[in-house]
């Protein structure tokens, strides 16, 4: 083995982190709009595969494993800060139309878990619908000239209209699922539970070969 080789092997590592951001992109990923996961084989080497045993390693670790066979109200904390909860209000009472609609916005509706799940599961809804837009063009390998600027100008419109959207509803949802995900996992950490030992640049150089 020659030592360039044996240079790039000890450079590998999997040095990624998973918090509840990064935990909330994959559950728009894998579940429905109802957040139900329904394709989960484990056992899969395909580069979904790996992406469905990462999620699956991620959510045994915040003891949410149950969320992959029962639905998304696993996903909710039995706990939420006050700090949560007063930042959540306060999305929502800046988004909303007019004054008269954010005398319905009160710290104590979101107290407990059936009033956050219900407002999760709502808005976790219209944010899968936003997650099919801005994805629309994945996959896509070639398309004529119209197409082409159809795709360029959709995707401005997307970054500069769209993200701060899905941003704001993002951040809602992070707040929404509450106190156990307040801790965030290395890769390496997540190792025994499953992780697949699969780095971010290996995972790309898999899904450009099966192209």
């Amino acid at each position: 083995m020659d030592g360039q080789r044996i240079g790039n092997m000890a450079e590998r590592k999997l040095n990624g982190i998973w918090n509840a951001e990064r935990l909330l992109q994959n559950l728009l990923r894998f579940a429905d709009d109802c957040g139900n996961i329904r394709s989960q084989n484990l056992s899969d080497n395909s580069p979904y595969g790996i992406k469905m045993r990462r999620f699956a390693a991620v959510m045994k670790a915040y003891g949410k494993e149950d969320c992959l066979y029962h639905g998304i109200g696993y996903v909710i904390s039995k706990t939420c800060s006050g700090d949560k909860i007063n930042e959540l209000c306060q999305l929502l009472s800046q988004n909303l139309r007019d004054k008269y609609s954010t005398a319905f916005v009160k710290p104590e509706d979101f107290k407990g878990v059936q009033e956050r799940k219900d407002l999760f599961e709502a808005l976790f809804r219209y944010r899968k619908s936003l997650y099919r837009v801005e994805n629309i063009w994945s996959g896509m390998m070639e398309c004529t000239q119209t197409v082409a600027l159809a795709y360029m100008v959709t995707t401005n419109l997307n970054q500069t209209q769209l993200k701060a959207i899905s941003d704001i509803i993002d951040r809602m949802l992070v707040l929404l699922i509450g106190d156990d995900y307040d801790r965030s996992f290395s890769e390496e950490k997540l190792l025994p539970l499953g992780y697949p030992d699969v780095t971010d640049e290996e995972l790309e150089d898999m899904i450009l070969d099966n192209w």
